[in-house]
């Protein structure tokens, strides 16, 4: 009788459709956080499945309900509109005029949100601790240790040789198989195990340094194996692999550090430049007035 054939797993389009149905499922609720972290609520979402099933939009002969209904959907327009964290219209108007009368823009204030303090919208500060030279030091530091750990992975990536231990032997050093022989060093070895090497014990005794008898036999032995190439073919591919998503780990965490690092340098610029306008105030007393006492006014 003959043994059928195994085939090797290929993905279809049939096999990567319900990938992108979780994907589109994943790409939806993101976008729902993303609302309601700049948003604060989802009133938008709620009116919009409570007038699909037939409900009503307005109070009836209640214009101050009314009002009322209007103000949180517009306060949930102009929170999502321009990032800024007010819970009320009056907040609203109070943020407004500190912007207009600093001279910054709206944009400026909305990209900036995690580095303002709007604890008292009569007086708005920066969080200066959030953007404070130790803190750039500590994330270029971070972002030096990602680039110096992403940049030996195309030279492993390229490497022909499989790292591996022994199973039984979690004290034995690691050591790297290819296809054709075994070195017990990762950079620049001196002696390279063969099968021929194996055979003699003269051949061997260079690799005691390395490894006492009863292990260089388990070693040796893998050269006997039929399916030895075919072992360190598949290693390799899972190796590869592996350090493939270690480095589209690091290169997410690179793009985050830089993006960092240019949100905090753009809100240290809009701080310096709120401090030398307050500074020219207080030596012009008869010019503007501070930005606190305008938006408290």
């Amino acid at each position: 009788m003959t043994t059928p054939v195994a085939t090797p797993l290929v993905w279809s389009a049939e096999t990567l459709a319900p990938l992108g149905g979780f994907g589109l499922l994943a790409l939806f609720f993101w976008l729902l956080w993303f609302i309601y972290s700049r948003a604060g609520s989802l009133y938008f979402l709620r009116d919009l499945i409570w007038r699909s099933f037939g409900g009503k939009t307005e109070f009836d002969d209640q214009s101050p309900l009314n009002a009322m209904r209007k103000e949180l959907r517009d306060i949930e327009f102009f929170r999502y509109e321009f990032n800024i964290p007010a819970t009320n219209l009056h907040e609203a108007a109070l943020a407004h005029r500190w912007i207009i009368e600093n001279g910054f823009s709206p944009s400026d204030i909305g990209r900036n949100r995690r580095y303002m303090d709007w604890a008292d919208f009569n007086a708005p500060n920066f969080a200066t601790h959030r953007f404070a030279r130790k803190k750039f030091g500590w994330l270029f530091g971070f972002l030096i240790v990602l680039v110096c750990a992403i940049a030996p992975v195309p030279l492993a990536s390229e490497s022909k040789y499989l790292m591996v231990s022994l199973k039984d032997s979690p004290d034995t050093p690691s050591f790297y198989l290819s296809e054709n022989d075994i070195k017990f060093e990762m950079w620049r070895p001196e002696r390279f195990l063969t099968a021929e090497k194996c055979r003699t014990p003269e051949g061997r005794q260079p690799f005691n340094a390395y490894l006492a008898d009863d292990k260089l036999d388990i070693v040796c032995s893998f050269f006997m194996d039929p399916a030895y190439t075919s072992h360190v073919e598949k290693g390799l591919k899972e190796q590869r692999s592996i350090l493939a998503g270690f480095a589209l780990i690091c290169m997410v965490g690179m793009i985050l550090a830089v993006l960092k690092l240019a949100r905090m340098e753009r809100a240290s610029a809009l701080y310096q430049q709120w401090q030398r306008r307050l500074a020219a105030t207080s030596a012009n007393p008869a010019g503007a007035p501070s930005p606190g006492a305008t938006a408290g006014a």
